[in-house]
């Protein structure tokens, strides 16, 4: 397992894999920007679905270095993408729900192949904090992701200033920005408490999410600390 690892690692190297993170980044960026810019700007929020289809596209574009991987991220990619559009055509929660289930699904295995990279590498580079950065975003956004599954299961999940954070019948966005907002809170430990989880269920997403978020952070600059000093080890022999 250890060597398989390894050897996609290698193949991620050799076909520039890293190099494709800027576009994921810049995805990300803009997902997150866009949503209150929008309503600030324009006087609405603009979709959070579309706005996912361009992640998912570069998450694609990531997992292209292979080709059994980008086989299978094209298939769920696509897959998710037509969910959104058949969700956002008709209101049908069954399609956003696939949708939203597909697209958890390529994302989450999109950070496993960038931090198998990250793991694998043997220096500091800028694409390396690209793609530390990409993940970091990319466990923020699956896990929002896991709580608009978890609100279209259980309504009472979260709840904002008292009320349910539930989907709005006018699809004004706001529905989608709020979990965005409570998953990277959570991530980051901040913890304003205006969204705040009721369930179980959701409690436990919570706590995992903020343990996930500082241990990613602590092994992460650890390893880009190792490696810068061992860099520097070998510089000055």
């Amino acid at each position: 397992m250890i060597r398989w690892l390894r050897t996609l690692a290698r193949r991620d190297e050799d076909a520039g894999a890293l190099g494709r993170h800027r576009a994921l980044l810049a995805s990300l960026v803009l997902l997150l920007i866009a949503l209150p810019i929008g309503r600030l700007v324009f006087g609405g929020t603009p979709h959070f679905p579309l706005l996912l289809i361009g992640v998912l596209v570069a998450a694609v574009v990531v997992n292209s270095h292979q080709r059994w991987i980008f086989a299978v991220a094209l298939v769920v990619g696509a897959g998710a993408a037509a969910g959104i559009l058949i969700g956002e055509a008709t209101g049908s929660a069954t399609a956003r729900i696939a949708a939203d289930a597909l697209a958890l699904s390529l994302l989450g295995f999109t950070s496993l192949v960038m931090l198998n990279s990250l793991i694998q590498s043997d220096d500091v580079s800028p694409d390396m904090i690209v793609g530390g950065i990409c993940v970091y975003l990319l466990i923020g956004l699956c896990f929002a992701l896991s709580f608009n599954l978890l609100t279209e299961y259980d309504s009472g999940a979260l709840a904002y200033s008292g009320e349910a954070v539930a989907r709005s019948t006018s699809g004004d966005g706001s529905h989608d920005a709020r979990l965005l907002y409570f998953s990277f809170v959570t991530l980051t430990t901040l913890g304003y408490g205006d969204i705040t989880p009721r369930s179980e269920l959701a409690q436990m997403f919570a706590v995992t999410e903020a343990i996930t978020g500082q241990l990613y952070l602590t092994i992460f600059m650890a390893r880009l600390i190792g490696l810068f000093v061992g860099m520097r080890r070998e510089r000055f022999r």
